[in-house]
């Protein structure tokens, strides 16, 4: 009985240039893919590596997010908050038509006012008028003054015009009875953003027994008002070790699998399997994946992967 050799696959990529030699050898063992370049193919593409990482990390639960934009000036969390449909849109639109026209209104009153208090004072130095005349002139003005005062807090709750007001919110629903669980103080991710507490309007939903809570997103997010996002906030408690790896080293082919790229030995890469559980900033948090230590490939790895697929220059 003739002995079984294990299958050994070697192809040979060639340079850009007709003629010229091979920058790297493709090799398949099984299901390992390993890659050997040359050292001046390995300059060229300035690979870098980092180690597998082991961490300590809370333990997080994901809820569904909408990205909301504050109508409450700076550091006033009372106003309502605005979902981004064109229906909240004009409705936000006419009650700051309105506001501002409130203030003009006492503005017009006041100017009128304090006419009609000069013209009083003039009146009883002429002996023509009466103190009660001047009395009742500086009341009129002291109410103009309370309803512009009044005006311009409303108005303040109102927030700048949707052009100037460019922060956004996440608004996460979060049932009552798991909100003791979650750390209401640390930062919440969703996707690659991670996104600070704030303090919000104290809104909940008694049908789903939920309480709302707030995010803060980074300036110059590219997420809109009204669109859906998942949010993983942290627990208080809970604790996991997990394999921590950046997220751009990260492949994925075109069913979805997800791979890297680890250096086995000088000039070798072998490609190997992954499965990323979640997102943690700008890291990956993995399922399953090469042991702490590995040097896997972050900067060129995309290079590596259209070596080995012939798809790279």
């Amino acid at each position: 009985m003739k002995k079984l050799l294990p299958l050994l696959f070697v192809a040979s990529l060639h340079a850009a240039d007709s003629g010229g030699s091979a920058p790297a050898t493709i090799t398949k063992e099984g299901d390992l893919v390993i890659l050997t370049l040359k050292s001046e193919a390995e300059q060229s593409l300035r690979l870098k590596t980092v180690a597998v990482e082991k961490r300590t990390i809370p333990a997080v639960r994901l809820f569904s997010g909408e990205v909301v934009t504050p109508l409450a000036a700076e550091g006033k969390p009372i106003a309502p908050v605005l979902g981004g449909t064109l229906d909240e849109v004009l409705r936000l639109a006419d009650l700051q038509v309105t506001a501002d026209g409130r203030i003009l209104q006492a503005q017009v009153q006041i100017e009128a006012a304090k006419i009609a208090v000069e013209r009083a004072q003039k009146m009883l130095s002429a002996e023509a008028g009466s103190a009660r005349n001047v009395d009742e002139a500086k009341t009129a003005l002291a109410l103009a003054e309370a309803a512009m005062t009044t005006a311009k807090a409303q108005r303040g709750l109102l927030g700048g015009t949707l052009e100037q007001n460019t922060r956004k919110w996440a608004r996460v629903a979060i049932y009552s009875g798991e909100s003791s669980l979650l750390d209401a103080k640390a930062e919440a991710h969703i996707g690659k953003l991670a996104a600070k507490p704030v303090t919000g309007p104290p809104t909940a939903n008694t049908l789903t027994n939920t309480i709302d809570w707030y995010y803060e997103l980074p300036a110059g997010t590219t997420l809109r008002a009204g669109e859906r996002v998942a949010v993983e906030i942290p627990t208080l408690e809970s604790k996991l070790e997990a394999l921590i790896i950046p997220f751009n080293a990260v492949l994925h082919d075109i069913h979805g699998g997800q791979w890297v790229y680890v250096r086995t030995a000088e000039h070798t890469y072998t490609r190997k399997r992954i499965q990323v559980a979640r997102l943690a900033g700008s890291n990956a948090v993995l399922a399953s994946g090469p042991p702490v230590g590995s040097q896997i490939v972050t900067d060129g790895s995309a290079e590596l992967f259209g070596t080995e697929f012939m798809t790279g220059k």
